[in-house]
């Protein structure tokens, strides 16, 4: 069931000198002196455009303790059955504190600490110094590798084997050339952005990668049904994996292999899916070679070198906008992009989703979908959602695309320069209508952001965010060279593997454990160490020269 913002402790939780709580919780004493029963309210500041919800009566004079969820702020008032009073509004409570608050009929005091709570960002705080300090230390330690004065003295230290000879003298007058001739051969290292192994991981890089890659083997004549072929197995394997997965996951949550409670959409699928899309689009109409047309067109030359497949791209994220906006739902107005449940005071609670739930629970049925999504919680939503399901799969495939257009800058422009200023203009435009289209705010405008929507405002500020980083990793670890980020690229290049694995064995020591303690640096430092751990193998695999790729 959903987590409520308060609870009355009829189990004595907070009686104990120890306070028996779990995380993100805190206690709550309220002292009435009022001469009649009073009702607590409350209403998380998650929760938009939700009613308050009565959480308990307290008798006449008389103290009662409630344990609070603290992971968002809370409102708070009190009715006396004619009035209400005291509003309280964004009080954070922080985990494993005791709180008091002293109401009657007239008013109240303030919320006030009777047992101070921990840190709660204090973990975060060390984690971010320590991880700070050994990137600094690392920083150093290559620039002192590097350096010249470090190159002068190695060359200080190594004797001249001339000088060394019988001969007493390091003239060549009329003496036969000191280097081999294999030697003189010219060894010629694959180019290769290393940012891109930093960065990978995510549907923008696939993107970049993949125009690369579909490039290069189409400079080497490989035949386009050939190119094909691979892109169609590569496709099902992805989703044949990502089924696997969720299989798994059932297997470990609910004890059972039932295929009747199978979840059918999830990561793996839609990258899959995505994947699919835009490999066929670029297999059948990328070009073997970029040729350059100078003229007034020249700085759009790497948009119109794909403008056909653009008009496809265009065409699937409006067909996106008329499934969102213009399909008729049932009991549902037309365009609705709610959580149901209690947003907008319930006024629609089963129609979680909008247009993008109905068409999942149409094609799949509600039991192979995601039971318990994250508007659950909050909003008490009493219908599976899956956030990623078909429809936004087409959104997917813009983010896929844009990637595209980012490995197409590569591939077009050799100079860093005209790269990353190709790159911050796109990241511009793309941040500028997402923030038209959200009305720069969380939950506002045309389209909101919304991640499990997966809606077109979402994908063009992450785009946005993408091909600036981008740029910053490809100045930082390419073109000066600060960084090597070997630790990112190590996990980059196996991104695959890592990302199997982890969901292979979460929970399952060593990488994880049953906590002790029950805090969030408990949870912190146990992420850290597994996330350490598949790093760790993947420097291993690296140096082996294995690399998992499908």
């Amino acid at each position: 069931m959903a987590i409520p913002v308060i609870v009355l402790d009829t189990k004595g939780r907070c009686n104990n000198s120890n306070l028996d709580l779990s995380m993100d919780e805190a206690c709550f004493d309220v002292r009435s002196n009022a001469l009649d029963p009073l009702t607590i309210w409350s209403l998380s500041t998650e929760c938009e455009k939700c009613s308050y919800i009565e959480s308990s009566s307290i008798p006449p004079v008389e103290t009662q303790t409630f344990i609070v969820n603290t992971k968002f702020p809370v409102h708070l008032y009190f009715s006396d059955g004619t009035y209400n009073h005291c509003y309280e509004r964004n009080i954070h409570f922080q985990e494993y504190g005791r709180y008091g608050w002293n109401i009657s009929s007239d008013g109240c005091s303030d919320i006030y600490n009777i047992e101070r709570p921990q840190l709660p960002y204090l973990s975060l705080v060390v984690v971010f110094f320590t991880f700070f300090i050994l990137t600094l230390l690392s920083w150093v330690a290559m620039r002192i590798l590097r350096s010249e004065w470090l190159a002068n003295l190695k060359q200080r230290n190594v004797p001249f084997s001339e000088l060394e000879s019988d001969l007493g003298t390091p003239s060549t007058d009329g003496a036969a050339p000191m280097v081999r001739s294999e030697l003189l051969a010219v060894r010629r290292e694959k180019t290769r952005m290393r940012s891109l192994d930093v960065f990978r991981g995510f549907l923008w890089i696939m993107g970049v990668s993949m125009a690369l890659s579909l490039r290069s083997q189409l400079r080497s004549s490989v035949s386009r049904w050939k190119l094909f072929k691979k892109v169609l197995c590569r496709s099902i394997i992805l989703v044949a994996l990502g089924i696997l997965l969720n299989s798994i996951a059932n297997a470990k949550h609910t004890k059972s292999t039932s295929l009747a409670s199978l979840r059918l959409p999830g990561v793996l699928q839609r990258i899959g899916l995505s994947y699919f899309i835009v490999a066929t689009l670029e297999t059948l109409l990328m070009k073997r070679e970029f040729f350059f047309e100078y003229g007034p067109w020249l700085v759009l030359q790497d948009v119109l070198e794909s403008w056909l497949q653009w008009l496809v791209i265009l065409g699937l994220v409006a067909a996106h906008t008329c499934l969102t906006f213009l399909l008729p739902v049932e009991g549902c107005p037309t365009g609705y992009l709610g959580p149901g449940g209690r947003y907008n005071y319930s006024s629609h609670p089963n129609c979680t989703g909008g247009a993008a739930g109905y068409i999942d629970r149409m094609v799949f049925r509600n039991e192979h979908l995601y039971q318990k999504p994250t508007c659950y919680e909050i909003y008490q939503t009493t219908l599976p959602y899956d956030p990623e399901g078909l429809l936004g799969t087409l959104t997917s495939i813009l983010m896929v695309y844009l990637g595209v257009q980012a490995g197409r800058i590569t591939l077009c422009y050799h100079y860093a320069y005209s790269r990353v200023v190709r790159w911050m203009t796109w990241a511009v435009i793309t941040g500028l209508l997402a923030g038209g289209l959200c009305d720069f705010s969380r939950s506002d405008g045309v389209v909101p952001v919304n991640k499990n929507l997966w809606s077109v405002s979402y994908v063009l500020a992450t785009a946005s965010l993408a091909f600036l980083l981008q740029c910053i990793l490809y100045i930082w670890v390419d073109v000066k060279r600060w960084m090597s980020c070997h630790l990112f690229r190590f996990a980059g290049m196996n991104a695959i593997l890592l990302y199997v694995g982890h969901e292979l064995t979460h929970g399952v020591f060593p990488w994880g454990w049953q906590p002790y303690y029950h805090t969030h640096t408990e949870h912190l430092l146990m992420a850290l160490w597994g996330s350490c751990l598949w790093v760790f193998i993947a420097f291993v695999l690296f140096k082996r020269n294995i690399f998992l790729t499908i």
